[in-house]
């Protein structure tokens, strides 16, 4: 299995990077293939929203990380996505990555009826944290709103979410606790 990684977070010593080292270490173990992306170091440059990749099927902006990734997501069969809630939604820069990437995710040319789903077969997992205390960061549409925004655009390109982790508290539990790595290892796919 061929698995792609998204660390959304900044912080690359705490709970969503801690929880996302648990669960490649355990891919690795498995012999599957894992890629990593550090969204916070990419060079990718906001959508100017001018369309045209809908119909030449890629983004007219000069080449940067969008591109290199976009040109390789049909290649994993899994991709795992951990981001921290900001503002009740995922960092800014994870949205730009997807927004850059939309030509490779969906066919949304010009005359179709609906967005044709570019991904069909793929799966997906969810790990997210937010400072807001448990059960309050679901309750209150913080970590919740991530998982629904990540959800909205998989579910469009045809990736079928597998799992999804929401941890709150983090102001008091800056690291995840053994409870919370295996419940994230239970997301992961037999095959």
């Amino acid at each position: 299995m061929k698995v792609l990684m998204f660390y959304a977070s900044p912080w690359h010593n705490g709970n969503i990077s801690a929880m996302l080292d648990c669960v490649a270490e355990e891919m690795i173990e498995r012999g599957w293939t894992v890629d990593v992306e550090y969204v916070d170091g990419l060079d990718v440059h906001p959508c100017v929203g001018c369309m045209k990749c809908r119909a030449d099927k890629e983004c007219c902006l000069g080449s940067d990380d969008a591109h290199r990734i976009a040109g390789k997501l049909g290649e994993y069969d899994l991709y795992v996505i951990g981001a921290p809630c900001y503002w009740g939604n995922m960092p800014g820069a994870l949205k730009v990555l997807f927004d850059r990437m939309v030509y490779a995710m969906v066919d949304t040319e010009v005359g179709k009826l609906l967005p044709v789903p570019l991904l069909k077969g793929k799966r997906a997992i969810i790990v997210t944290a937010s400072a807001t205390p448990s059960p309050f960061n679901r309750w209150f549409g913080q970590t919740s709103g991530v998982v629904k925004s990540l959800k909205s655009i998989f579910r469009q390109c045809g990736v079928k979410i597998i799992g999804t982790y929401q941890k709150g508290g983090t102001r008091k539990s800056p690291e995840p606790t053994e409870k919370d790595l295996r419940k994230v290892l239970k997301l992961l796919p037999k095959k």
